[in-house]
């Protein structure tokens, strides 16, 4: 299997598996609104934890000018997609802001240790290399 489905199907299957719990969790304490904010905050969250991944996958083997250029912009780029989700959500939506925001920032965070650990991986396999 290639190594890019791979990665996305560990990462989709793990958050998957906790997107379940929560979705479980919600619905038997809150309301029905609250499982499509919590749906569409880890959609969102998915989305930007792909591309960061695909996008820092493709600068490893650039000059530093361009992984830096790489990681610096497309952190810049995926704040504006989260603050432009929120801002989104809470202006033209119906999906209650309260559990879009917590699902958006949990399943970021959680998807934010993925993101380092890869790239911990692959800075040190760069290391042994040399």
């Amino acid at each position: 299997m290639n190594e890019n489905l791979k990665i996305f199907f560990h990462i989709s299957g793990i958050t998957f598996s906790i997107l379940l719990v929560s979705i479980v969790f919600v619905s038997y304490f809150g309301t029905p609104g609250l499982v499509r904010g919590v749906i569409y905050g880890y959609l969102v969250s998915l989305i930007n934890i792909l591309f960061a991944y695909y996008s820092i996958k493709w600068a490893f083997n650039k000059p530093n000018k361009t992984f830096f250029a790489v990681v610096l912009g497309g952190m810049g780029l995926r704040f504006v997609i989260l603050i432009s989700a929120l801002f989104f959500v809470w202006k033209f939506s119906q999906v209650p802001l309260l559990g879009f925001i917590v699902s958006l920032v949990g399943f970021y965070l959680m998807l934010q240790v993925f993101e380092i650990r890869f790239i911990q991986k692959e800075l040190n396999s760069r290391k042994v290399t040399f």
